[in-house]
């Protein structure tokens, strides 16, 4: 989609797999094969003085949803994360 991807990682283990820019801002995209915990994006999101992140997209075997910031989108929906 020629887009550049980033990865976020710290040696406390705590990682993103993805981070975009998206409407303007720094957004964490996180990418689970089956419906699970991401750990990771919750910790970020819990801390927005700390990472600097508003809002966050979820992509998996999920139903389309919002869940507070992250938006939730099935895998197949990836396509259509792009800026208006």
């Amino acid at each position: 989609m020629g887009r550049s991807l980033y990865y976020f990682r710290k040696d406390s283990g705590l990682e993103l797999d993805f981070c975009i820019r998206y409407k303007g801002a720094c957004t964490p995209v996180e990418v689970k094969a089956r419906t699970g915990n991401a750990k990771s994006l919750k910790t970020v999101m819990a801390h927005p003085e700390k990472y600097h992140v508003h809002d966050a997209i979820k992509l998996g075997d999920y139903n389309v949803g919002r869940s507070g910031a992250i938006l939730t989108l099935p895998s197949f929906m990836a396509f259509l994360v792009t800026d208006p």
